[in-house]
C-alpha cells in the first residue's frame, strides 16, 4: 500500500473531530447465512466499482473504491471472502523486516489469491503491513469466519468474534481500546441490531441506515455482501429505499467492468448538492485535471470592464465574494481558462464589480446560475444579451 491518499484524509479528519464519523464495517453470521455490510464515510462521491473475472492465476472479485486512488478501500471475490477497511488515528509502527507486498495493496492480493480467512491470516503474515499505522481491516468468509486485523501492543492483531456471532470495526482500535462502549456510538448501535436480528438483507440494511452519516463527511456509499450466495447489493448516498445486485457469476460473464457508483443509480438532489456544495476530491492529486475555458459572448456593451465568475467549485472560489475575474479580449468578448477536477460537478453565474448590475438573456429573463459536469477538455459558451440594474 504506497499511496493512503484517501486514508490520510480520513486520518486527518478523524483526529480533529474525535470519531464524530467514519465507516462501520461488519459481519454476522448463523447456521445457513453469513453477510458483510460496509458504510463508507468520506467527502467525495468520487467512487468506482471494479469487477474482474477469474483468470488462470487469480480468483474473480469485485472491489469498491475512490476513482483513481490506487488502494481500493473493499472487496469480495467468487468464495465469499471479504474485507473492507476503516481509518484510525495513528499508531507508532516499528520498522518490521518483512517485505512490501509488491502491487497496489496487500488486501486485493489477498483476494485474488485466498479462499478463506485463516488462509488470508496466513498470507497476509508474509508482509511488512506498515499501513495499519492508519486503519484497520475487518475479513470475513462464507463459513462465518472473521478477524478485525489491527497493530497494538507491539503485534499485529487478528480480533475474533469469540463467542459472539458478529464483528463489527469502526474507527476505535479494539486492541488499545477494548472498553470502548459510548452507548450512543456507532458501534453500540450496530451491536445492539446484529445482537438481537440474525443475519439477513433487511438486518444489515437496518445497521447501514441506523449508523449512516450525514454532513459534509457523510455515508457516500454503502454495500451489504451475501457471502454465501456471493451476490453484493450497493447502495449510494446513504439511500437505502434502492439498491444494484451484483451476482458475481453473472456479472463475471461481461467481463471486466470498472464503472462510477452513481452511474447504476438515478440523479439524486441530495448527492447533486453535495457534489456541488462539499466535495472534497479536488484536493485528491491523482485525480486528472481537464482545461475548462469560459467565454462569455456579450450582444451589447457592459457597463463595467470586469466581469467576475463565481461558483461553488473550489476552483472558482467556493461562492466568496472575490471569485475568478475574466480577462477582456474585446467590449463583447469575455474569457478564461480554468484547470478542474474530472467529474465536478458545479454551479456558477456571473457577477459584475457593480454589483447593481445583472445578465439578462434575449428572452428578457436574468441568467442565473448554470450547473455543469465536466467529463473532458470543455468549452463553456454563455451569451449575454443585456445588462441590467433591477430595480
Amino acid at each position: 500500500m504506497t499511496k493512503l491518499h484517501y486514508l490520510n484524509i480520513i486520518f486527518l479528519l478523524l483526529f480533529s473531530y474525535q470519531f464524530s464519523f467514519g465507516c462501520t464495517i461488519f459481519t454476522s453470521s448463523s447456521s445457513d447465512a453469513v453477510f458483510a455490510g460496509n458504510n463508507e464515510d468520506m467527502c467525495s462521491t468520487n467512487t468506482m466499482i471494479h469487477i474482474i473475472p477469474p483468470s488462470e492465476n487469480k480468483y474473480g472479485r469485485i472491489l469498491w473504491g475512490f476513482a483513481y486512488d490506487e488502494n481500493y478501500q473493499g472487496g469480495m471475490n467468487e468464495y465469499g471472502l471479504f474485507f473492507d477497511g476503516a481509518g484510525l488515528p495513528h499508531i507508532k509502527m516499528p520498522t518490521r523486516s518483512l517485505p512490501e507486498y509488491d502491487g497496489a495493496f496487500v488486501m486485493e492480493g489477498v483476494l485474488e489469491n485466498c479462499k478463506t480467512v485463516e488462509e488470508a491470516i496466513a498470507y497476509l503474515k508474509n508482509y511488512n503491513l506498515s499501513f495499519l499505522a492508519y486503519c484497520h481491516i475487518l475479513i470475513a468468509d462464507s463459513t462465518g469466519d472473521a478477524a478485525i486485523m489491527e497493530w497494538g501492543n507491539g503485534k499485529v492483531n487478528f480480533v475474533r468474534k469469540g463467542d459472539k456471532s458478529y464483528l463489527i470495526a469502526t474507527n476505535v482500535n479494539q486492541s488499545v481500546l477494548n472498553n470502548y462502549s459510548s452507548k450512543y456510538s456507532r458501534f453500540a448501535i450496530a451491536s445492539k441490531i446484529l445482537k438481537e436480528q440474525p443475519p439477513s438483507l433487511q438486518t444489515f440494511e437496518q445497521v447501514l441506515s441506523h449508523t449512516r452519516q450525514e454532513g459534509k463527511y457523510c455515508t457516500v456509499y454503502s454495500n451489504i455482501c451475501d457471502l454465501k450466495s456471493v451476490k453484493m447489493y450497493l447502495y449510494n448516498f446513504h439511500d437505502f429505499s434502492i439498491n444494484k445486485e451484483f451476482d458475481l457469476k453473472e456479472e463475471f460473464k461481461k467481463g471486466e467492468q470498472k464503472r462510477m457508483i452513481r452511474s447504476y443509480f438515478s440523479p439524486s438532489f441530495t448527492e447533486n448538492n453535495f457534489r456541488m456544495r462539499y466535495d472534497c476530491f479536488s484536493s485528491h492529486a491523482e485525480t486528472p485535471n481537464k482545461k475548462v475555458t469560459f467565454k462569455i459572448l456579450c450582444e451589447k456593451i457592459v457597463p463595467s470592464d470586469t466581469i467576475i465568475l463565481r461558483g461553488s467549485a473550489a476552483e472558482l472560489g467556493r461562492w466568496n465574494k472575490e471569485g475568478v475575474q475574466l480577462d477582456k479580449v474585446s467590449d463583447n468578448l469575455y474569457t478564461i481558462d480554468v484547470e478542474m477536477k474530472e467529474n465536478a460537478l458545479f454551479d456558477f453565474e456571473l457577477v459584475l464589480n457593480d454589483r447593481n448590475y445583472f445578465p439578462f438573456k434575449k428572452d428578457g429573463n436574468r441568467l442565473r446560475e448554470i450547473d455543469v459536469e465536466i467529463k473532458s477538455d470543455t468549452t463553456i459558451v454563455v451569451n449575454v444579451f443585456d445588462w441590467k440594474k433591477l430595480e
